[in-house]
């Protein structure tokens, strides 16, 4: 990386070390009608670096599932082409380490509100 003066305002800004990292992530909005596979370059405590498969024209705020971890609220803080720089916006350390189990647990209490959503889809659909 060169040091532009773009790139040194970026390094400026950080608040966390950085460490270097390649997971997969989706970043999700549109209340989950939209995802977007992405690459998660670096992470820090309180952001990360996100590369997408192209250009993709985001909302300012979505959630971000990174592979092995827990979904996270996110802001953009910057944007370059297929290049994005995010601030969590859940800076509480008990959701950076949450466990396992509790990850789990939340997963299970969310495709519990799926089935309830789709039951009364299905019986207002087959309703006379």
């Amino acid at each position: 990386m060169s040091l532009t003066n773009e790139n040194l305002v970026r390094l400026e800004q950080r608040h966390s070390k950085r460490v270097s990292t390649l997971k997969k992530g989706k970043i999700i909005f549109d209340n989950g009608h939209c995802v977007v596979e992405c690459t998660i370059r670096n992470t820090s405590e309180t952001g990360a670096g996100v590369q997408l498969p192209g250009y993709v024209e985001l909302p300012p705020t979505f959630m971000l599932a990174i592979e092995g971890g827990a979904k996270r609220p996110c802001a953009v803080v910057w944007s370059s082409n297929d290049k994005l720089g995010i601030t969590y916006l859940d800076q509480s350390s008990e959701r950076q380490t949450e466990s396992p189990r509790n990850r789990l647990l939340e997963r299970v209490r969310s495709i519990q509100e799926q089935l309830d959503e789709l039951r009364q889809e299905i019986e207002t659909t087959l309703a006379p």
